[in-house]
């Protein structure tokens, strides 16, 4: 066993303290600790508690510690709250940017959650582990509650467990994602091989029994995987900027409601009075749909299904300017810039990689209006860096928190020139 005392929070979420054998870092602490651990290689466990942090704040889920979907639910909020901000300072702080304003962060509160992806493992005897892994292993934990997943998920986890036990082989796997829709529960499993005939019965049947909008099944052999409707009661939806879009399966959701309005609130007054704007990896229209009634907008997008999602929601609108969409891997073919020229605004919302291709050819067009929202501080600074540097002014910072008690954080900003 080991004394240390926990210096700071990293990255991660995990305390960090300073030894003579080097950085150890340790889950579930926090700075001011005087903790004793066990300590192999670089990682830490606590044994004891000799002086609790006085940020420290009890945790609110009786899973915390062992489940590895939360990190930080044993920090007070004030602190919490700093902590998120000095994530985006320091990610910015290391592509040389040091004069920001980062603002308070738009944090979703508990219960909100409409997105979650649990693992399960069958028992044998019709039950089954529904749940996460712990912290840095494949022991999954059994989930009974959790404070972060919106009530109508966290209620529907015991139902899916006996289902999922009566299905599923002793130490067969399977993973199942779950969006909340506006009408119901939009579910994928995912598992090797094709489903038999009774598990199509019993899924049509279960969906019936629990009200559930469709359940689709992923087959993780395939070479090219593709989601196969099973059982499709109602096509679930969602509302954009006050206008209702019908989702595919698969498709990507802002993790909760509150942020996505605080990251469509924040874009829609950058964006101002411009009158076309291009939106670039679009989805299934998350900004889009909040533009349209105001600008011009062009939708571009990769996926042909999110494409196909977006034209159908927009045909059924009324009182929208002019739509168009572009199918294109733009990770292969960025728009470059005589056809950003085109446009007043551009919207920018890549997946966690970042667009540093995307960013160059705006950077070497006439555009002078950049909205960028990102789910990767480090990603978003180095993408920054090349606006800035071709001339742009960075704005205001909102960090988004949608994924509360964990490292992960969303940005938005905007840049002029």
């Amino acid at each position: 066993m080991t004394r240390v005392k926990i210096d700071h929070i990293g990255a991660r979420g995990d305390g960090v303290a300073e030894t003579p054998m080097g950085q150890v870092f340790v889950p579930f602490s926090i700075d001011g600790d005087d903790l004793e651990v066990k300590i192999q290689g670089k990682q830490g466990r606590i044994k004891h508690i000799h002086t609790p942090s006085p940020h420290r704040s009890p945790a609110k889920c009786s899973h915390f510690g062992k489940c590895g979907g939360c990190t930080l639910q044993h920090v007070d909020p004030a602190y919490y709250s700093r902590w998120k901000q000095d994530q985006i300072r320091t990610a910015l702080s290391h592509r040389g940017f040091d004069d920001v304003t980062v603002l308070s962060p738009a944090i979703s509160p508990e219960g909100t959650r409409r997105r979650a992806r649990l693992n399960v493992i069958g028992k044998g005897q019709g039950q089954a582990i529904v749940g996460f892994s712990e912290k840095a292993s494949h022991n999954l934990i059994d989930i009974t509650a959790c404070p972060v997943m919106a009530p109508e998920i966290e209620n529907f986890l015991a139902s899916l467990r006996t289902f999922l036990g009566a299905q599923l082989k002793p130490r067969q796997k399977m993973a199942v994602q779950i969006n909340l829709a506006e009408n119901g529960l939009d579910i994928i499993l995912e598992s090797a091989g094709e489903p038999d005939l009774d598990l199509r019965m019993d899924v049509a049947a279960f969906a019936e029994t629990h009200d559930v909008a469709r359940i689709c099944w992923l087959d993780t052999k395939l070479k090219k995987t593709f989601h196969e409707i099973m059982c499709e009661r109602r096509k679930p939806c969602v509302t954009f900027g006050g206008r209702q879009v019908f989702i595919p399966p698969g498709a990507f959701l802002q993790a909760t409601k509150h942020g996505e309005a605080a990251l469509t609130g924040f874009m829609q007054k950058a964006i101002g009075d411009a009158d076309k704007v291009v939106d670039i990896f679009a989805g299934c229209g998350t900004f889009t749909i909040a533009l349209i009634g105001d600008h011009a907008v062009h939708a571009v997008e990769g996926n042909q299904d999110m494409i196909d999602s977006l034209k159908s929601s927009a045909h059924q609108m009324g009182k929208i300017r002019n739509l168009t969409t572009e199918v294109r891997d733009l990770f292969l073919r960025p728009l470059l810039p005589h056809e950003l020229n085109k446009y007043d605004a551009v919207v920018l919302d890549p997946p966690r990689a970042g667009a540093r291709d995307q960013a160059v050819e705006i950077a070497g067009s006439d555009v002078s209006n950049v909205v960028m929202i990102s789910c990767n501080p480090a990603t978003f600074a180095r993408d920054a860096r090349v606006l800035v540097d071709a001339g742009f002014d960075m704005g205001e910072i909102l960090p988004v928190d949608q994924f509360l008690y964990t490292s992960h954080l969303e940005v938005v900003a905007h840049f002029t020139r």
